[in-house]
């Protein structure tokens, strides 16, 4: 009996294991070409498949009714994707696009990412949009209707010149993420309605960044987490908020200690980003030392106080030595009056301080 048991389940991991490799080999890569015809690509894919596409210029109105399909520009924006009315109708799950430049018919027109149902279709559930440029169309994503679409993932885009980045309405039960993008020069950044969603890490730059006549119940920010933001600071929390006005909340709020988030939350509606972010500035160099004079050997302690984050420190003691740490502690063997420089550096610039400082008897 146990033999028995035992060769029952050799056999079904064998046909477990089988059947796993042969739904890896049944995944296909099928290359497109300048000239080719990126919908019949897609009409000849089966889930699973992903369909690269050449550097080259091509037409839009590409619908998807295959699900688990991945659409992919083989060097990032060199796809260029021209559509007369929408980009891509999107009407089955987990399809990815990433890495391409689409153009849209103009700002009032089309719909770039267009995420419904027809009858023969589940609906577009679970999608990723990643790394596009998106230009020139009425909306730049349209999320949801009941049950047509949902969970959607749109990531780390560049949405720019369109009546609305992202539109999304009546969600139900699914959430939308939103995260990384650049979404400027739209009359609406998010238009929500009825739509639960994460928004973290985006720069907003546009007439009106949320409109949500209903109000709007989102989460707009993560904890800190350590990592450079999407205007360069060290820290990811919440979203960059400006207006082409330059009066908008992250323009206009303070950032006092400098680690990249305003002084106050930011109050959106019913929501709240407690980490709207704030643009990284040069930095300010500032430090102290303990002790100032005594005699020699004199061990002195200099602390960096430097605003704005440095990310790189160079000090000059004044007795031919040098240190890059943040904090060092330097011993001067000599009687003397030594002047002693600090240089500090982040990624928007650098600045200098100098004192006639330490004085050794």
């Amino acid at each position: 009996m146990q033999k028995t048991k035992i060769v029952i389940l050799v056999v079904l991991t064998v046909l477990f294991t089988l059947r796993a490799a042969a739904g890896s080999a049944s995944a296909a890569t099928i290359y497109v070409e300048p000239g080719d015809s990126i919908q019949r690509a897609v009409n000849n894919a089966q889930p699973g498949d992903t369909i690269i596409v050449k550097p080259g210029t091509y037409n839009g109105d590409i619908e998807i009714s295959t699900a688990n399909l991945t659409l992919v520009s083989s060097s990032p924006h060199k796809a260029i994707i021209k559509a007369k009315n929408n980009a891509f109708n999107i009407y089955e799950s987990n399809v990815v696009i990433k890495n391409f430049d689409i153009r849209g018919p103009g700002k009032y027109s089309g719909v770039c990412f267009l995420f419904s149902r027809i009858e023969s279709t589940n609906g577009a559930f679970y999608c990723t949009v990643q790394n596009n440029k998106i230009s020139n169309f009425s909306i730049g994503a349209d999320v949801g209707f009941y049950m047509n679409s949902g969970s959607e993932h749109i990531l780390n885009n560049d949405i720019f010149n369109c009546q609305t980045g992202i539109y999304a309405f009546d969600l139900m039960f699914e959430t939308l993420t939103v995260s990384g993008n650049r979404i400027t020069n739209c009359d609406n950044g998010l238009y929500l309605i009825d739509a639960p969603c994460i928004v973290t890490n985006n720069y907003f730059n546009n007439t009106v960044n949320i409109n949500a006549p209903e109000g709007v119940e989102c989460i707009f920010n993560t904890t800190k987490t350590a990592g450079k933001n999407i205007v360069g600071g060290p820290y990811r929390g919440g979203n960059y908020w400006a207006t082409p006005s330059g009066r908008s909340f992250s323009q206009t709020h303070s950032d006092k200690n400098g680690d990249g988030f305003a002084d106050e939350p930011y109050i959106l509606g019913n929501s709240i980003d407690y980490l709207p972010l704030i643009s990284l500035k040069p930095p300010v160099a500032a430090f102290s030392a303990s002790p100032t004079s005594g005699k020699a050997p004199l061990k002195v302690k200099f602390t960096d106080r430097s605003t704005s984050l440095p990310t790189s420190w160079k000090w000059s003691f004044g007795d031919g030595y040098y240190s890059t740490a943040k904090n060092p502690v330097h011993k001067y063997g000599k009687a003397g009056k030594y002047t002693v420089s600090l240089e500090v550096k982040n990624k928007k610039g650098s600045n200098k301080t100098t004192y006639n400082y330490i004085s050794v008897k």
